[in-house]
């Protein structure tokens, strides 16, 4: 059995049970703090779809890959049954978004300090990051395959200009930031890959928080956009658990449906507009720097109340994967195919499924393809010289995006 929480309130139980896992809210709650927008507060019983799986909203952000197999190896031994929910006890305290599990409030989001600063100037970060997933693993609540960690800054991280959060580094308990790095035997230079996706979308007028690269590219410093100024979270909820799927669903569907899934989660009609634009813009940079990841967990909506307004969350985990796979295509189908889209295509898109006027969507793709290129040739292969391959591999898969864009798209 584990008690949830929205942040520190507790709002309701999730207990292991035959035939599936069973989430009851506690009596008295409060519409707003709903766990999930697809769970409504109410007396009666949520069950999980089938038996040993959790509900979608809890499900979001289980450990995957090399931080659940070490967690894997930490708790196993120790717990009479090691299943997702077990998982969820360990890391509960500490995860993305609003949720929390634990005995009580009072142990929720007690985590211990680091300098980031020191991690981000500190050479040699391959070890280094063994010993912080020994120290943090229990902490870090989040998904992905990469190797990643949640971490609280002691506050010596110096501010980044785009920060929406200038204070509370040092008073808060909670986590502050993700931290990335990569199996180099694998997918070489890869935080410095994100990195430079991550400022060119900025580049493309996307939302992208805050983000460092360590001085030796070893490890990506991303500040979580989920985290208030006092410390609290807000809601956040991504494109598989918004369509009631598990995280293992992720590569499933179309751009099509998650379009209309993260639209039916936006209630205020002028707050839907701006979304699909934005949700439009991420997909077309994806497609122009040759991001092949672009899955439903790459996309969701933060709320700060269940039943009030819910916006888009920023651009996020973008990567140009066509540099480790050649060959590599979209996450998700688009008109039925999973091949690197076209401007007509892509347009014919931002029209029937984003409600944007073919002049709108032209302009987009336009404005997306402009910033690219121009952050294509910018791009400085000898700032990190062990990243130095990456980096060209990857202006040569920009100038391959934009080129397939701009066949068609007449000037803006």
């Amino acid at each position: 059995m584990a008690n949830v929480f929205v942040n520190r309130s507790p709002v309701g139980v999730l207990v292991r049970d035959d035939p599936a896992n069973r989430f009851t809210y506690a009596a008295g709650i409060a519409p707003a703090q709903a766990v999930s927008l697809l769970m409504p507060v109410g007396p009666d019983a949520y069950f999980a779809e089938r038996a040993a799986v959790l509900h979608p909203v809890f499900d979001m952000s289980l450990p995957e890959g090399a931080l659940r197999e070490a967690l894997g190896n930490m708790f196993a031994k120790a717990l009479p049954v090691f299943d997702d929910l077990a998982l969820l006890e360990v890391v509960g305290r500490s995860l993305i978004g609003r949720l929390r599990f634990g005995p009580t409030a009072a142990e929720l989001d007690e985590v211990p300090a680091q300098s980031l600063a020191d991690l981000l100037a500190y050479r040699g970060t391959g070890e280094l990051f063994r010993d912080l997933l020994e120290r943090y693993a229990r902490y870090s609540g989040v998904a992905g395959v990469q190797p990643k960690l949640l971490i609280r800054d002691d506050g010596s991280l110096r501010v980044d200009q785009f920060s929406p959060i200038e204070r509370e580094r040092i008073t808060t308990h909670g986590t502050t930031h993700l931290l990335k790095t990569f199996e180099a035997a694998k997918y070489p230079a890869l935080a410095t890959n994100e990195y430079f996706c991550l400022q060119a979308a900025r580049a493309a007028c996307l939302p992208v928080p805050p983000v460092q690269l360590s001085a030796d590219g070893q490890m990506l410093v991303v500040e979580r956009f989920d985290r208030k100024p006092d410390g609290s979270y807000l809601a956040f909820e991504d494109g598989c658990a918004l369509d009631g799927r598990l995280s293992r669903e992720k590569y499933e569907g179309s751009y099509e449906q998650l379009a209309a899934t993260l639209a039916s989660a936006l209630q205020d009609p002028d707050g839907v507009q701006t979304a699909l634009a934005q949700f439009f813009r991420s997909l077309v940079f994806s497609i122009a720097v040759r991001n092949g990841d672009a899955h439903r967990k790459n996309f969701g909506v933060l709320y700060d109340n269940a039943t009030g307004p819910v916006s888009l969350a920023p651009t996020y985990d973008v990567v140009t994967t066509v540099a480790y796979v050649p060959k590599d295509s979209l996450a998700l189908m688009l008109e039925g195919s999973k091949r690197w889209p076209e401007f007509k295509k892509l347009q014919r898109f931002g029209v029937q499924r984003c409600r944007l006027t073919p002049q709108t969507a032209q302009s987009i793709i336009a404005e997306v393809v402009e910033a690219v290129a121009t952050a294509a040739e910018r791009l400085d292969a000898k700032a990190i010289p062990e990243s130095a391959e990456m980096v060209e591999r990857m202006r040569i898969a920009w100038y391959e995006g934009v080129a397939s864009l701009r066949k068609a798209a007449p000037a803006v």
